[in-house]
């Protein structure tokens, strides 16, 4: 899934290639992706208004024309491009002769349609809990959140807790401040908290300089792959041997999803 890096990867390059365009005709392909608006009034109200700006909060792209905003998540699969693609699930067409389009293998993006006054308010977004590289991110929001018996790799994906972190940040963060995945939230000792927090700036941080992690599906908005991938030091590693301590790196499941961990240096 896109994480926090790979969506303002896409969010700078979608800004540098669309602002100021004006936006000729849409097509979506895929009705799901719409949450609670529809083909027909997305093309009234957004056709012929310049896009003025794209905007991100945590993994959701934002793109503003003006009196209405455009809201996607990419979900699992999700991934933009400005070339023609196989079975695209929108295309968005702009005067500029410049077409945006969208590729969804599992289908499961998501658009929302709001006025732009009304953007914090979409469910969504309003649930969001404090995010990276944000004012709100300060190290004394973050240790209150641990005070809780969840478990801490659990706590890092909960997007109500802290948004934009996903399974692979929250692996790397976890490993390069030596905690184990399954660590209650409040056992950590302040020293440990400050630890996680500063890896997780420093490994974002990292990851965006790198243009994100294609891992799978990811990919830049030209078709190009992230670059962070060559430097993970647990995720998707299992049974390889630990960068650090040679050891075998392990997977667990949480939640349902896979964690990668070092079983000796993440006593």
């Amino acid at each position: 899934m896109p994480e926090l890096p790979e969506v303002e990867t896409l969010r700078r390059a979608l800004a540098r290639e669309l602002e100021g365009c004006r936006l000729k005709a849409l097509k979506i392909y895929e009705p799901r992706l719409l949450q609670n608006t529809s083909e027909q009034e997305l093309q009234q109200v957004l056709i012929g208004s310049r896009l003025r700006a794209v905007k991100r909060r945590a993994k959701f792209l934002l793109f503003d024309f003006g009196r209405h905003t455009a809201i996607l998540h990419l979900r699992m699969t999700g991934w933009l491009a400005l070339h023609p693609i196989a079975n695209p699930r929108f295309c968005f067409e702009f005067v500029e002769n410049k077409t945006l389009y969208l590729h969804d293998t599992r289908r499961l993006a998501t658009l929302y349609l709001v006025p732009s006054t009304r953007v914090n308010k979409l469910p969504p977004l309003c649930k969001l809990g404090i995010e990276p590289f944000q004012p709100s991110y300060t190290f004394e929001n973050f240790i209150a959140l641990l005070q809780t018996d969840q478990e801490i790799k659990r706590l890092l994906l909960d997007q109500r807790k802290i948004a934009g972190i996903g399974n692979i940040y929250a692996c790397e963060a976890l490993f390069a401040s030596k905690i184990h995945p399954q660590r209650p939230a409040k056992s950590l000792s302040r020293l440990e908290a400050r630890r996680l927090f500063t890896q997780i700036d420093k490994i974002l941080m990292r990851a965006l300089a790198e243009q994100g992690t294609s891992v799978r599906t990811y990919r830049g908005l030209m078709g190009e792959p992230g670059g962070f991938q060559n430097f993970l030091k647990v995720y998707d590693r299992a049974g390889k041997p630990c960068v650090r301590c040679r050891a075998k790196i392990v997977r667990i499941m949480q939640s349902g999803r896979g964690t990668y961990f070092c079983p000796h240096c993440q006593k």
